[in-house]
């Protein structure tokens, strides 16, 4: 062995070498494959139960979405997006002047396409004391009413006044066919 090692260069000692460590890895690897998740097959009994109980399961959210669907109708708006933005921005400018506020600016953001229906969104901002902002967020939020504050971001303007700068994206749904090419329109 000493002679075949000897006559081999350091560059083909250092290719033997590394051709054993690969070797060495390799064939346990293919004799034991232990990359297999470990899981078995379901017996028949099994797999009937699961699929019975998935279906039972599907059959449950379809009678919930049913039961659920007259009251996310009463919370949708039918009108066509160009004709509901500005009776919205009506409706918001009422809730501020009832809260003793002054909105700043309302701003359509882009509208989505969400589950069958379109969500318009609005960025509406303002400065106020902060007694009057919480007013006009439970005004906003009526259960009444169909608007959502969907987040807003609140920051102190002036610690000694008490007053807060307000950032909020209030949120309506829309079922009109005519919102469709809004929606599409936006994204173009």
């Amino acid at each position: 062995m000493n002679s075949f090692w000897a006559q081999r260069t350091p560059g083909e000692r250092r290719m033997l070498v590394i051709g054993l460590i690969v070797v060495a890895i390799c064939v346990p690897l293919v004799l034991f494959p232990g990359g297999a998740s470990g899981k078995k097959l379901l017996s028949a009994r099994e797999a009937r139960q699961q699929y019975e109980s998935k279906l039972k399961e599907k059959a449950q959210l379809e009678s919930d979405n049913e039961r659920i669907k007259p009251l996310m109708d009463q919370m949708v708006y039918t009108e066509a997006p160009e004709a509901l933005i500005p009776k919205v921005i009506t409706t918001l400018q009422g809730y501020a002047k009832d809260s003793g506020i002054h909105l700043r600016e309302i701003k359509p953001l882009r509208s989505k396409k969400v589950a069958g229906v379109t969500k318009e969104t609005l960025s509406v901002r303002f400065t106020s004391e902060f007694g009057k902002t919480v007013p006009f967020f439970y005004r906003v939020e009526d259960p009444a009413g169909r608007l959502v504050v969907e987040k807003f971001n609140l920051t102190a303007s002036d610690p000694k006044s008490r007053t807060v700068d307000v950032d909020a994206q209030i949120a309506l749904f829309t079922k009109s066919d005519a919102a469709a090419p809004t929606a599409a329109g936006a994204g173009a």
